[in-house]
């Protein structure tokens, strides 16, 4: 249903009146993810109130929905045996990261109400690192022997849907080996006494289980998967990573970028509504280093200042000298962060190349136009060529910077995107006075 600002002040009353009774009927019809919505934008002790109340029914479907924090300050307010309860009913992937954010302790006091069966499961999954195939994989899966026949495969199913989290593939084993791999389309199509060996697709697209979640996430997208089995070093079926997984982790990744191309390391959507003082925080180191860049620029000016008194037409040019070259540096370095982030680009030195060669021809065709503009509408010959040739050396340079700064910092294993916005910016500022006044100062007082 549709939650409009009538509904939603319902349920603000309701909340208000701490009507339990009448907000369960409401929240019934209501979907998880549009209830964990509301439930977010609760104070803690409201939040804490309603969730307490709620039947598990609901909580089961809502808990995976919940922000992560939000999971664990719920989680840490129940008895251990409610929150085993709770946990063991949701899909194991899910499940382990709960308990993964939890203490040893309250972990250890959770985990102690578990079957055996469920215990197991969850160290199993928990030594896996989360950002990685292990970490998001769950164990929820269709794999049956390649002797197994459409018709029985087709009843196992149907016994046991409620044990799988999502059924898009039938995966097929020998020897608790991943060998094939059946759709439900082509399941449901083949003869019923058809064998799963003799209908399978042999060349499965697998991962291992060490491999980095963003990786995972390229190998569903490029391939169009619903989901893709990750096995061990002896090809051993695990479990699975499902889509609506991959799509978490896209967000993830993509907001963690765009933060870092934002100049903050924190979250831009914990960012919107966290305290002021954790914003500033967050942004004030790279104003700083901003504001350093900002002075050593304002240094160069000083240091040709006996230039730019001689010609004091040469500070019309400055702001549009600095702005190119910082338009056309952050234009690169996105451009290569993004590649480098999906794995576009393959050959980075090659593409390396090839940016310098696009920069050549725009710093030759916005350097000739600036440099006529300054000719004409000044009436110096001397200062169109400066200018121009200033620009089409900013251009050359911003976009060297622009690939070659992301490219250091991926060469030392740190996020490129860091460096995208704040360093690219202010090293071009500096660098582009310095080829502006230092041309400048060769012509008019050298010559």
């Amino acid at each position: 249903m549709v939650l409009d600002d009538d509904y939603l002040n319902k349920v603000s009353d309701l909340v208000n009146q701490k009507d339990f009774k009448n907000l369960k009927i409401k929240f019934k019809d209501i979907h998880p993810y549009d209830l964990s919505e509301i439930i977010q934008n609760l104070k803690i002790d409201q939040r804490n109130e309603i969730l307490t109340v709620l039947p598990d029914k609901i909580l089961i479907e809502l808990i995976p929905e919940l922000p992560e924090e939000i999971q664990l300050e719920f989680v840490e307010i129940l008895s251990p045996r409610l929150a085993a309860r709770l946990l063991t009913s949701i899909p194991p992937d899910e499940m382990t990261d709960v308990l993964g954010d939890l203490t040893i302790e309250s972990r250890r006091k959770i985990v102690s109400y578990f079957s055996k069966e469920k215990s197991s499961e969850a160290r199993n999954l928990l030594k896996y690192p989360d950002d990685t195939a292990g970490g998001l994989m769950t164990t929820e899966f269709v794999a049956l022997p390649m002797e197994t026949t459409v018709s029985e495969t087709i009843k196992y199913i149907r016994e046991n849907t409620k044990d799988f989290e999502a059924v898009y593939y039938v995966y097929v084993l020998s020897n608790k080996k991943l060998i094939g791999v059946l759709s439900l389309k082509n399941l449901v199509l083949a003869a019923s006494s058809s064998q799963l060996g003799n209908i399978m697709n042999p060349d499965v697209i697998k991962v291992p289980f060490d491999m980095d979640q963003e990786e995972v996430s390229h190998i569903i997208a490029d391939y169009d998967l619903l989901s893709v089995p990750v096995v061990d070093n002896a090809k051993k079926l695990l479990g699975i990573v499902t889509v609506d997984d991959v799509i978490d982790v896209i967000e993830e990744e993509v907001t963690e970028d765009i933060a870092h191309l934002a100049g903050t390391e924190v979250k831009i959507n914990k960012m919107v509504d966290a305290p002021a003082h954790l914003v500033v925080r967050a942004r004030l180191p790279w104003l700083i280093f901003a504001l350093i860049g900002g002075l050593l620029a304002g240094s160069v000016i000083e240091f040709f200042n006996e230039t730019l008194s001689s010609v004091v037409l040469l500070a019309i040019f400055i702001p549009v000298i600095m702005s190119m070259g910082g338009n056309v540096g952050i234009q690169s370095s996105t451009v290569f962060v993004r590649g480098i982030a999906i794995g576009e680009i393959k050959e980075p030195w090659k593409y390396f190349f090839r940016e310098i060669k696009i920069g050549l021809l725009m710093g030759l065709l916005v350097g000739i136009t600036i440099g006529l503009i300054a000719h004409f509408w000044k009436g110096m010959p001397s200062l169109g060529f400066i200018v121009g040739a200033s620009m089409f050396s900013t251009i050359i340079l911003a976009t060297t910077i622009g690939i070659a700064i992301p490219k250091m910092f991926d060469k030392l294993g740190v996020d490129p995107a860091i460096s995208a916005s704040p360093f690219v910016t202010t090293i071009e500022d500096i660098m582009g006075l310095l080829i502006y006044f230092s041309i400048a100062t060769y012509l008019f007082i050298v010559i």
